[in-house]
């Protein structure tokens, strides 16, 4: 998962991976009243090597207070 307060997820963006069989992700410490961008993709390892699939398209959440 990238989230980031660009759009175009130029600035700064953060990335976050889930644990094996989650489904969700809580991310904490972000800063209030804010648009945050999130999008996802899917990857698998095979031969120790990451196989990335597209990025989802983004979706806006604003935090609140």
């Amino acid at each position: 998962m990238q989230y980031a307060l660009d759009k175009k997820f130029k600035k700064s963006p953060k990335i976050k991976t889930l644990s094996k069989g989650k489904k969700s992700l809580t991310v904490k410490k972000l800063k209030a009243k804010k648009r945050y961008y999130v999008r996802v993709r899917a990857y698998y390892k095979q031969d120790g090597q990451k196989y990335y699939g597209k990025w989802s398209p983004a979706r806006s959440v604003v935090t609140k207070k």
